[in-house]
C-alpha cells in the first residue's frame, strides 16, 4: 500500500462552511449545498474502516449522492499520509505522496496520476464547501484497496474483514441471468453466471385526470431487482429502481395531477456497478401517500391519499389569533403571505372539502377580518385569512393540523405595497427627508435609513414580515432620540424617497433602477479559504488590499456605483458571488494572485464567453481586454495574456459580463515583491480602475 509510512501534515483544502446534522448514527439529517443549490440529505449513516480501524470526519460525513458515495478527501487523505493542496483558481485538489501526484479537478471526470490521465465515472464535487471523492476515484487514483458494503453501508479502504462484507471473489462469467449460487453469504464465491441488465424502466401512467384517484404506475420490462424509496425532501418522492435502465424521457410534465407537478427520470450506477433508474415526483408539499411493489415485480403504484379537510375553526387568545385547518393528513399546501390587503394565502391542492363554509366564522376576532374559502381551477381548495395590515402572520403544518398565527403589531400609521416593495409611511408629522442617513450594510444583509428625531409615538416600534423577493422584512425601532428604519434584503437594493404630500413612501429597486452603471467587485478567497501564498504574503489578504483600492479609485474617478462581495476576512461562497452579480451588476471583476513554479510569473486575465454576447453590449471578453492591456505595464510584469477559462464558477454561472484577475504570482519572488509594496498596489489599482471604466463608459451596458 503506497500510504504506508511516515504521515505528511496536510495542509488547507477547500475550505469548510458550517453545516447542520442531527446524527452520525444511524442516520444523517443534514443541509448539502452543492452545484448551486441546497438539498435535505436524510439517508442511513455511510461509515468508513481504514485498515481495520473506524474512521469519523470531524467536518463532514460521507454522503450518498444519486447513488454514489462521496467520500471526503481532506480527513481520509490525512489518514493515508499524503499532503494536499488546493487550487482555487483552477478549482484543482492536488494529493501527493513519496510515490503519488494526483490532481483532481472539481467536476471533471478527467484526473492526472503522475501525469496520466485517468477517468472517472463520477466527478470529484463540492459539497458544503468540502471537497468529496467518489469510491471509484480514491481507489483508481491512490492504487489501494477500496471495497463498498452494500448491505452494511460501509467503505472498507485498505484492509477489509476477511469474511462479511462484499468481499469475496466472482469467478463467475457475467453471461446469463444472475443464475449461479452464491456459496458463502456476500463472501463466498458465485459460481454461476450473470447478464448485464436489460430491464428497462418503461412507463409511467398518470392519472387519467386531475380530478380522478391520484395514482401513479411505473412499468418495468422485466423483473427488476429491488425498489427503494429515497428522502429527499417533504415535496419530493424519490425511488430508484435498481437492475433496471431509464427507458423514460427525462421530465414527465403532464401529470394529470394537482399536486404532482413534475416527474423526472436518470439513470444512475451505484458503487457496486449495479444500473438504477431514479424517478422523481415534484410535489406542491408534503403528501400523505403509499409505495406499492407488486408480486412479479415489474411495477410499482405511488398512489396518494386524498386527504380530507375536516374543519376550519378559529380563536382569540391575549394578542394572539389563530386560524385551524383540520385535515386528516398532510396537504401538500403552499402558503404565500401577501399585501394590500395584508393577507396569507393558503392552496391545498386534490383534497376533499365538502361542507366547509365560503366565509368562515370569525366572532371574537380583533385583528382577522375575514377567512374566506374557494376552489381554484375546480382542483384546489383556497383558504384566505385576511388581517390588519399591521399584524404578524405565521403559519405550521403537523399532524393534520396547518395553523395560522396572527399576532398584533406594535407598529402604526403605515403601510406596505408588495407589488412595488414601498413603505408608507402617512404624514402624521413632517420628516426633512434631506436630512435623513442612510447606512446600506448590503454585507450585513440590511439597509437603514435614521429619521431626524423620535418618531416612536407616531409609528411605533417592531417588525414586519413582508416576504418579497427583494425584501424579507423591515423593522422600526428608536435610539438616541431618532427613529431608524431597517430594511432586511433578500438581495442587495438601492431606495428612494418621495413626499407625495399626504405620506413619505420609501422605495427598494434594484440598484440598476437608481444608478447608470454598476460595479460588483470580488476579492477572491476569504476567511477559512486562504488561497495561495508564497514570499510572506497571503492571497486572500492581498486580494481584498487590491479590491479596496480598487473600488475607492473607481468612486473618485466615475459616476460607477460599486458594491463589493466582501470587505473583511469572511469567504462568500463562488456560487453566492456569481449570483448577486446576476442580480444587481452591469461587470463583475474578481481580483486574485497566482501561482506556479518559482519561475512563473506576470499578469494574466480570464474570461468565459456568455449566450448573450453579440447582442451590442459589454462583453466579458472587451472587459478583460480593457484591463489586461493596462495593467502589465503598471506592475512591470510578463503579460501572460486574455485567456478564456469557462471551467471557472465566477466566470460560467454569471450571465453578466465577468472576469478574474490574476494580478502576480505570490510565488515568483520578484512579483511577490512589488505587490507587496504600496506603490506598485495603488497603480495596480489605477491600471485595473481605468480598464473598468473605460469598459462600462465605451460599451452599452443593458
Amino acid at each position: 500500500m503506497w500510504y504506508k509510512g511516515k504521515r505528511l501534515l496536510l495542509t488547507t483544502l477547500a475550505a469548510g462552511l458550517l453545516y447542520t446534522t442531527t446524527a452520525f448514527a444511524a442516520n444523517v439529517q443534514m443541509d448539502l449545498f452543492y452545484n448551486g443549490a441546497h438539498h435535505a440529505y436524510n439517508a442511513k449513516e455511510i461509515a468508513i474502516v481504514i485498515d481495520g480501524e473506524s474512521y469519523t470526519d470531524p467536518n463532514m460525513p460521507a454522503v450518498s449522492i444519486d447513488g454514489r458515495t462521496m467520500l471526503p478527501m481532506r480527513g481520509i487523505c490525512e489518514e493515508l499520509g499524503c499532503t494536499v493542496t488546493w487550487n482555487e483558481a483552477a478549482r484543482q485538489v492536488y494529493a501527493v505522496s513519496d510515490t503519488h501526484t494526483v490532481v483532481f479537478q472539481i467536476d471533471s471526470k478527467t484526473g492526472y496520476k503522475n501525469g496520466e490521465a485517468f477517468t472517472m465515472d463520477v466527478a470529484p464535487m463540492i459539497i458544503n464547501d468540502r471537497t468529496m471523492l467518489p469510491v471509484r476515484a480514491l481507489a483508481t487514483a491512490l492504487d489501494i484497496d477500496v471495497t463498498w458494503d452494500d448491505p452494511n453501508r460501509t467503505v472498507y479502504i485498505g484492509e477489509a474483514p476477511s469474511t462479511g462484507g462484499s468481499t469475496g471473489s466472482n469467478t463467475g462469467t457475467n453471461t446469463g441471468g444472475n443464475t449461479g449460487t452464491n456459496t458463502g453469504g456476500s463472501t463466498g464465491s458465485n459460481t454461476g453466471t450473470s447478464t448485464a441488465t436489460t430491464v428497462k424502466v418503461s412507463k409511467v401512467t398518470v392519472p387519467a385526470s386531475k380530478t380522478a384517484a391520484q395514482n401513479f404506475v411505473i412499468t418495468t420490462t422485466g423483473t427488476f431487482n429491488r425498489c427503494e424509496e429515497v428522502y429527499v425532501s417533504d415535496n419530493k418522492v424519490v425511488l430508484d429502481f435498481y437492475g433496471a435502465t431509464n427507458g423514460l424521457s427525462t421530465n414527465i410534465s403532464a401529470t394529470n395531477s394537482p399536486f404532482v407537478t413534475a416527474i423526472r427520470t436518470a439513470q444512475h450506477t451505484a458503487d457496486n456497478g449495479e444500473t438504477y433508474t431514479r424517478v422523481v415526483f415534484d410535489l406542491t408539499g408534503k403528501m400523505e401517500y403509499k409505495v406499492t411493489p407488486n408480486a412479479a415485480k415489474n411495477q410499482v403504484t405511488l398512489a396518494f391519499e386524498q386527504v380530507e379537510i375536516k374543519s376550519i375553526t378559529s380563536s382569540h387568545s391575549g394578542n394572539t389569533e389563530t386560524v385551524t385547518i383540520n385535515a386528516s393528513g398532510a396537504t401538500g399546501a403552499t402558503v404565500t403571505t401577501m399585501q394590500d390587503p395584508y393577507r396569507t394565502v393558503i392552496d391545498m391542492p386534490g383534497v376533499k372539502a365538502d361542507g366547509i363554509d365560503e366565509i368562515i366564522n370569525t366572532d371574537g376576532l380583533e385583528y382577522v377580518s375575514e377567512v374566506r374559502t374557494g376552489w381554484m381551477n375546480g382542483t384546489t381548495f383556497r383558504v384566505v385569512v385576511e388581517a390588519s395590515d399591521l399584524t404578524q402572520m405565521t403559519w405550521k403544518e403537523e399532524n393534520g393540523k396547518l395553523t395560522v398565527t396572527i399576532q398584533k403589531s406594535t407598529l402604526e400609521n403605515l403601510s406596505y405595497n408588495d407589488s412595488t416593495n414601498t413603505l408608507i409611511l402617512k404624514k402624521v408629522k413632517n420628516i426633512n427627508t434631506g436630512s435623513i442617513k442612510h447606512k446600506d450594510a448590503y454585507l450585513d444583509g440590511y439597509y437603514e435609513l435614521t429619521l431626524p428625531g423620535d418618531y416612536s409615538d407616531v409609528y411605533g416600534y417592531g417588525t414586519l414580515n413582508v416576504n418579497t423577493s427583494q425584501i424579507k422584512s423591515f423593522t422600526i425601532s428608536t435610539t438616541g432620540g431618532n427613529t431608524v428604519i431597517r430594511f432586511n434584503q433578500n438581495i442587495i437594493s438601492a431606495y428612494t424617497i418621495k413626499d407625495t404630500g399626504s405620506a413619505y413612501e420609501i422605495t427598494a429597486k434594484n440598484p440598476q433602477q437608481v444608478y447608470d452603471k454598476v460595479l460588483l467587485l470580488d476579492a477572491g478567497h476569504g476567511g477559512n479559504d486562504p488561497g495561495t501564498s508564497g514570499n510572506g504574503l497571503t492571497e486572500k489578504t492581498m486580494n481584498l488590499t487590491m479590491a479596496l483600492k480598487v473600488k475607492s479609485y473607481v468612486e473618485n474617478n466615475s459616476n460607477i456605483k460599486v458594491y463589493l462581495t466582501r470587505d473583511d476576512d469572511s469567504r462568500p461562497a463562488n456560487a453566492d458571488r456569481a449570483k448577486t452579480a446576476n442580480q444587481i451588476a452591469d461587470l463583475m471583476v474578481s481580483i486574485h494572485m497566482n501561482a506556479g513554479a518559482a519561475s512563473a510569473s506576470g499578469t494574466e486575465t480570464l474570461y468565459a464567453a456568455h449566450s448573450n454576447d453579440g447582442n451590442g453590449t459589454l462583453t466579458s471578453l472587451q472587459a478583460a481586454q480593457a484591463v489586461q492591456s493596462r495593467l502589465p505595464g503598471a506592475l512591470s510584469t510578463t503579460n501572460r495574456g486574455v485567456k478564456s477559462r469557462p471551467d471557472l464558477l465566477i466566470l460560467n454561472s454569471t450571465t453578466v459580463p465577468a472576469i478574474l484577475i490574476e494580478t502576480c504570482f505570490l510565488s515568483n519572488p520578484g512579483d511577490a515583491l512589488k505587490i507587496s509594496q504600496a506603490t506598485y498596489q495603488d497603480a495596480a489599482a489605477k491600471a485595473i480602475g481605468d480598464g473598468i471604466v473605460y469598459a462600462m463608459n465605451k460599451y452599452k451596458l443593458r
